[in-house]
């Protein structure tokens, strides 16, 4: 699968959301029209995500896939001639560590097994015929390269593991509709979770499970008017965005302001540990918990006494937000947890003043849909 590695590797070079407005975005994705069936709600997301690539990608990738489709072809048929039933397992799960953003409507349904996820890859001589049936034709090669991918390792779980459902967390990928299709070809359904925060962004646009589960009706409503299919979305918060807080008091984390960061500059570091001065001079409690990745923790500690540092391998995000009153931050899912578990939010529109007008033009949800959220600019 190195294939997969070298795309991630090509991915650097594109626009972001936040270079296009909301309203240039859409009026490309309206453009696009209406979709016909799921493999063209498929290839319209594809063009959404292609309208964020520099011309020299397109043709890279073009020149790339159109040698590179024959020889997958014929690689992964070999493959695939090695592929047979063992086990069968009736539900499977996308295995990406994200167990806790799986509702308990799916989880008390299902026995959702991960580890047969990992089934190796291959075609059949059924998916060829389907892979010229249905993507060859007027397409970008890149958009059939890649889908040709997505397919062999859907083609290999099923033929290994005959099931009924798989669970996927992919509504931000053009394969998905395409995905779907595949799957009903094949005698199974697909069901997707969201497992992230979602804006006004075109790359998760026109897509199509036959059920899909988010947190609000506030995304029901955004991606809809994304063209996403309507009747596919169910509602429900997962165990990890509702915590429940009295399980998890413990006096040694708490503080009055928790900040949670991201990544961030030297100035803008500078800038959230003087615009959380007001709570230092009324002799309140203010910790700052880095991002377990992104954060320097280098520059972090120039600014920010150790004892003030809440550190994500000492103090798990569910003593975390439980042992607070105030949740301080700019862009960040903890955010969210923390409002669904009965905290305090407060966004930061002062350190990452032009980030908050971009989310919010976006669409973030706490900046504009629900009530009740504080502003770090009207804190004294």
């Amino acid at each position: 699968m190195n294939l997969f590695k070298f795309a991630v590797l090509l991915e650097k070079g594109n626009k972001t959301m936040f270079d296009y407005t909301v309203q240039e975005q859409y009026a490309y994705m309206d453009s696009l029209g209406e979709p016909k069936d799921d493999l063209d709600r498929s290839y319209k997301q594809f063009k959404c995500q292609l309208f964020f690539w520099p011309t020299w990608k397109r043709w890279v990738w073009w020149s790339f896939a159109i040698v590179g489709i024959p020889i997958a072809m014929l690689i992964f048929w070999l493959k695939g001639l090695l592929i047979h039933f063992e086990t069968e397992v009736e539900t499977m799960g996308e295995d990406k560590g994200m167990d806790e953003v799986i509702p308990e409507a799916l989880s008390s349904q299902y026995s959702i097994d991960k580890v047969a996820w990992h089934a190796g890859a291959g075609l059949t001589s059924d998916d060829l015929s389907y892979i010229v049936r249905k993507l060859f034709g007027w397409h970008h090669p890149y958009y059939i390269l890649k889908s040709i991918l997505y397919i062999t390792s859907f083609s290999a779980r099923i033929t290994r593991h005959r099931p009924k459902r798989f669970i996927v967390h992919d509504e931000f990928s053009f394969c998905s509709s395409l995905l779907t299709d595949y799957c009903h070809h094949r005698g199974v359904k697909v069901i997707n979770v969201q497992h992230g925060e979602k804006l006004r962004f075109i790359r998760d646009s026109f897509f199509h499970f036959d059920e899909c589960y988010v947190w609000m009706d506030y995304y029901v409503k955004m991606l809809t008017r994304q063209y996403a299919e309507p009747k596919q979305f169910r509602i429900a918060v997962p165990r990890s965005l509702k915590i429940d807080v009295n399980k998890h008091r413990n006096e040694l984390f708490y503080a009055d302001y928790k900040y949670y960061l991201a990544i961030y500059s030297e100035d803008q570091l500078k800038k959230v540990v003087e615009s959380m001065g007001f709570a230092k001079k009324k002799g309140l409690i203010v910790k700052y918990r880095p991002h377990p990745r992104y954060s320097d923790m280098d520059l972090l500690r120039k600014y920010v006494s150790e004892d003030n540092i809440e550190m994500p391998q000492e103090v798990g995000i569910e003593e975390s937000i439980s042992n607070l009153r105030y949740a301080v931050g700019s862009y960040t899912t903890v955010l969210l947890q923390a409002h669904f578990s009965g905290k305090r939010v407060l966004l930061d529109d002062v350190s990452f003043k032009n980030q908050y007008d971009q989310l919010k033009e976006h669409g973030y949800i706490l900046s504009e849909e629900i009530a009740g959220i504080d502003k770090l600019s009207d804190m004294k």
